[in-house]
């Protein structure tokens, strides 16, 4: 008696008939007919298994005498009681490889190893259908074919010309922005001399049209939301929903007018403003960076009388105009980023700008910062100008101060961490509620700045606060000790002690608060 399939399963050696179709596969298997005595051995073998089923001993009669189709449906017949069957599924796969139903018959033997993974028979059976089908299969990729001669003819029909002239001459519709978006891109003073550095300058400046002409919507309502110090969630897709106000051709009015504060909020939200062991970025870099573009104006205007070192490049209340904040945004990203101006000021848009804009801020600080109650207190003209010379005070009788680079002037005064730690011992802030730990994670929330240690350390000098964000600071410390309760409430305590400890330690005498903090 023959091996079974079961025990030939266990065998490295496939069937003959299995190993002939392979054999016509590796020919192309152009034949219309499929030999099934090769099939025969295999067959005889099932036979002897399943003699007595008179269905299936027919089948195989059936499948010898080339009589597929009535094979198949005996077949069928036998999977609905056992659809186990080895014999039934071969007798079926035979019959489609008749027909060169390649995948059909692919899926019998696939069925077939699902019962009995270890049949080689089976497996053998599935593969050569699958080179069947690659071999067969259509090229829906058809490359036109190119004459080599083409490109060395020197005649081209005159129509073909015609058209080439057509698109040449045609312009983008960025090719001219308004006059405010030229002077912007195009005269000395602005962006120029970021443009010039390129290798082309005339693309780099086309390209930075294009991106200001498709995303000029966008700018708009985000300029308007910061403007506006909204604090809600607005898509970026409401853009094409509004209408644009700034589209270069407006007069200078008296329009709402964006506020360096809100530009912070910008920076800040927008995660631009950041600090690591690579690269120092604060908000104080940007504003300097902004106060310049008005240096350059005056150079350019050739106005003598505006002396750019008489001014604070971070108060709060300087305002930018539409063109001022793009040209921020764009110099922001050629400081933040590597690559071109265009290439760099996209960037920023889409992986910067448009995720983290215009979102809602539900920080408590933050939203007992904007409250009344709490500017209140803090922009009292006594505490203000109090709070304004103990931040200088400790800026400049730090022992170990170091020379910082790009200071515009005499005004432009920023604390370091350092400069945080020796004025809060003077003043007798830490405490079991306020340590330095809680001191160094409170300055990197104000300042975005994630690289600093929480102690006096050099490393610590290269750190910037603004006096705006000091101010945010003494509201945080006095929430700190006192979480329980009001922000003004706890405010007012915390000051009025700063205040009686710094009265002997400031110079200049301080504004009698007593009435502003009781």
């Amino acid at each position: 008696m023959k091996a079974s399939p079961t025990t030939r399963a266990k065998s490295k050696t496939p069937p003959q008939w299995r190993l002939a179709a392979a054999d016509q596969t590796g020919k192309g298997f152009m034949n219309h007919h499929v030999d099934t005595r090769n099939l025969e051995g295999y067959l005889q073998d099932l036979q002897e298994e399943d003699s007595d089923d008179e269905k299936l001993s027919q089948a195989f009669h059936l499948t010898r005498s080339e009589h597929q189709h009535e094979a198949r449906e005996l077949a069928e017949q036998t999977l609905k009681e056992n659809p186990a069957s080895a014999s039934a599924l071969f007798v079926s796969a035979a019959e489609c490889e008749s027909r060169q139903d390649w995948a059909e018959a692919a899926r019998f033997f696939l069925l077939g190893l699902s019962h009995n993974s270890s049949d080689t028979s089976m497996e053998h059976g599935f593969q050569t259908n699958v080179d069947m089908l690659r071999s067969n299969r259509n090229r829906h990729v058809e490359r036109p074919k190119t004459n080599k001669w083409d490109e060395g003819l020197v005649f081209k029909p005159q129509q073909r010309q015609a058209e080439t002239k057509l698109k040449a001459l045609e312009k983008p519709p960025w090719y001219r922005l308004g006059p405010l978006f030229e002077q912007l891109i195009d005269n000395p003073g602005f962006l120029s001399d970021l443009t010039e550095a390129d290798a082309d300058p005339e693309a780099e400046k086309m390209e930075l049209r294009r991106i200001i002409y498709q995303h000029l919507p966008f700018f708009n309502l985000i300029y308007n939301y910061y403007s506006s110090d909204l604090n809600e969630t607005v898509s970026s897709d409401q853009s094409s929903m509004i209408e644009i106000e700034f589209d270069g051709h407006e007069m200078s009015g008296n329009k709402r007018k964006l506020k360096l504060k809100g530009f912070w909020r910008i920076l800040k939200e927008c995660k631009i403003a950041v600090g690591n062991a690579r690269s120092k970025m604060p908000v104080a870099v940007f504003d300097r960076i902004w106060i310049q573009g008005n240096q350059r104006m005056a150079v350019l205007n050739k106005d003598a009388t505006y002396d750019v070192s008489t001014e604070d490049p971070h108060d709060p209340e300087h305002k930018m105009t539409f063109y001022d904040f793009l040209e921020a945004i764009i110099r922001a990203a050629s400081l933040k980023l590597n690559g071109t101006v265009s290439s760099r000021f996209e960037n920023l848009l889409k992986d910067f700008l448009k995720p983290f804009a215009m979102r809602k801020q539900t920080e408590k600080a933050f939203l007992e910062l904007r409250s009344e109650a709490v500017k209140g207190v803090l922009y009292r003209s006594n505490v203000h100008s109090n709070l304004r010379k103990i931040f200088e005070f400790f800026i400049s009788s730090y022992p170990h101060n170091k020379i910082k680079r790009n200071v515009i002037g005499p005004m432009d005064l920023t604390m370091s961490l350092n400069h945080v730690y020796f004025a809060l011992e003077k003043m007798e802030v830490f405490d079991a509620l306020f340590n330095y730990k809680k001191c160094v994670a409170t300055y990197c929330q104000i300042t975005c700045d994630s690289d600093l240690l929480p102690q006096e350390h050099p490393n610590n000098q290269n750190s910037e606060m603004t006096f705006d964000e000091f101010l945010e600071m003494m509201l945080r410390i006095a929430r700190k000790k006192k979480p329980v309760g009001d922000a003004k409430s706890a405010l007012k305590e915390f000051l009025a002690h700063v205040f009686h400890v710094s009265q002997n330690l400031v110079p200049w005498k301080l504004h009698d608060t007593k009435e502003d903090t009781a």
